[in-house]
């Protein structure tokens, strides 16, 4: 038997039918599900992620920029790095330079808030660049770190921190030569907070850009060429120092020149002046009672129930909190004082508390209206403003005088050395005198040396009642049975 088939009968042979073409796209005409597109794209910026805080790289990461100014971030894994590394280069002219998505100063905090993982983008005036600070030791950890101050055009100053080698690797003598202002934009930053104060923190994908040519820039410079003014720009220092001199004549600015300067700007900074207290604010209370958790104002007879929980005693302290306005001959200025930045220019509260009788504090004392027309050194700071208005200061330091340093003891014995005792003569241990009553008349400029021997006499009997103790009759009984 023949097995015959009609050649005219099509074919079971099944033709694939011709691939299509790959079309060009830009980022944001791709989908997911389409796999027909092609793109064109710069590589803006490459790195390495690691996990955090053990620093372990989990992947290779890029961002890629298309025509439109579009961007994208394209993650791989570890080895495909060096391939990558070598193929994707950051030097394509035809493409934008810059990608950014700025986030507004009122944005930040609802980004804080929500934890939102998204880095953030921002763009501002520089308003201040501190020196590298160093914390740790070799026993632990060592930190570096450097805070850059940035402003935008509501004059709202933002913190922007690097940290170790990229703090160290700022090129601040090249900032130093620009012209002012300068416009910074830094990019993939964290928020954070530190002090109540909300920072932008720098991450592994951080970079930062002077004057870089976008459209954000030309808009900063532009408002600032409009004022017509140069904005008042004062010299600050914020490093700390031990010579007492340095502190006490450092950042002194013109009480006129103070007035004059937003102090949202100016909230970490510490000023020095000499000036004269002109008067004491009598409608202001010159002392509360404060909580001992959280040192707020406690209205009286009452307690913070949070900072108290029932069962827990509360021991309310006494504050200075009066006001009084002082002048450097350029301007009058209000300061406010509390406690215990009040000390070498009144004494304390208690005790003044103790010598006055109307103990009313919408009443000032004589003690405290003495202070009028007198002259003094003070370190203070911006206070919180509240409102629009004319700015308030904070007492922060009495610097008149330096503070003395306590007398070194470390070459004296801690109690004098106990007599020698002629030979064949018994140590009696004798107890240790009793208390004074409070009826009894004491000398106030005792010596300390009779109380040393008094605990040390206290000392010794207590070791020999813990022996009697541990002496029990009954037991030396069984010893001689």
């Amino acid at each position: 038997m023949e097995l015959t088939c009609e050649t005219s009968e099509p074919s079971d042979t099944v033709v694939a039918p011709p691939a299509p073409q790959r079309s060009f796209a830009y980022f944001a005409d791709l989908n997911p599900a389409d796999n027909t597109k092609f793109i064109e794209a710069r590589v803006y910026r490459k790195w390495i992620a690691v996990k955090m805080p053990s620093f372990i790289p989990t992947e290779f990461s890029c961002i890629l920029l298309d025509k439109r100014g579009s961007a994208i971030q394209a993650n791989t894994d570890l080895t495909e790095k060096d391939r990558f590394d070598h193929e994707l280069q950051l030097n394509y002219d035809t493409f934008p330079h810059h990608y950014f998505n700025f986030a507004a100063y009122n944005e930040l905090g609802s980004r804080l808030e929500k934890k939102n993982p998204i880095l953030t983008d921002y763009i501002g005036y520089v308003h201040n660049v501190e020196k590298v600070k160093e914390y740790g030791s070799a026993t632990g950890n060592k930190i570096k770190l450097r805070n850059i101050a940035i402003r935008n055009l509501n004059n709202n100053v933002v913190l922007f921190t690097l940290w170790n080698e990229k703090a160290s690797a700022f090129e601040e003598e090249e900032y130093r030569k620009m012209r002012q202002p300068v416009i910074l934009a830094v990019s993939s930053c964290y928020l954070k907070t530190y002090g109540g104060q909300i920072q932008l923190s720098a991450t592994s994908t951080t970079s930062y850009y002077f004057n870089p040519p976008i459209d954000e820039t030309a808009e900063l410079l532009a408002a600032y060429n409009e004022a017509n003014t140069q904005p008042l720009q004062i010299e600050v220092h914020t490093e700390r120092s031990s010579e007492w001199e340095q502190k006490r004549n450092r950042n002194r600015v013109p009480l006129v020149t103070l007035l004059q300067i937003d102090p949202n700007t100016q909230q970490r900074v510490l000023f020095t002046q000499e000036v004269l207290i002109l008067q004491l604010d009598t409608g202001y209370d010159w002392y509360y009672r404060k909580c001992d958790g959280c040192g707020g104002k406690l209205d009286y007879g009452f307690v913070h129930g949070h900072c108290h929980p029932y069962g827990n005693e509360s021991k309310p302290q006494n504050s200075y909190s009066f006001r009084m306005t002082i002048t450097d001959g350029t301007a009058n200025a209000t300061i406010t004082c509390f406690s215990p930045q009040m000390d070498g220019l009144i004494k304390d509260v208690n005790a003044l508390l103790e010598e006055v009788d109307n103990k009313d504090p919408a009443v000032l004392p004589p003690q405290i209206l003495a202070l009028q027309n007198t002259r003094h050194v003070f370190q203070f700071k911006f206070a919180k403003p509240s409102g629009k208005g004319t700015p308030t200061l904070v007492l922060q330091k009495v610097m008149d005088h330096p503070v003395p340093m306590l007398p070194t003891t470390a070459a004296e014995p801690s109690s004098p050395p106990a007599p020698l005792l002629p030979p064949g003569t018994s140590q009696q241990i004798t107890p240790p005198p009793t208390t004074p009553s409070t009826t009894q008349e004491t000398p106030a400029n005792t010596s300390a040396t009779p109380t040393q021997l008094t605990t040390s006499a206290v000392r010794k009997q207590l070791f020999i009642e813990a022996a009697e103790k541990e002496i029990d009759p009954q037991s030396k009984k069984q010893k001689t049975e």
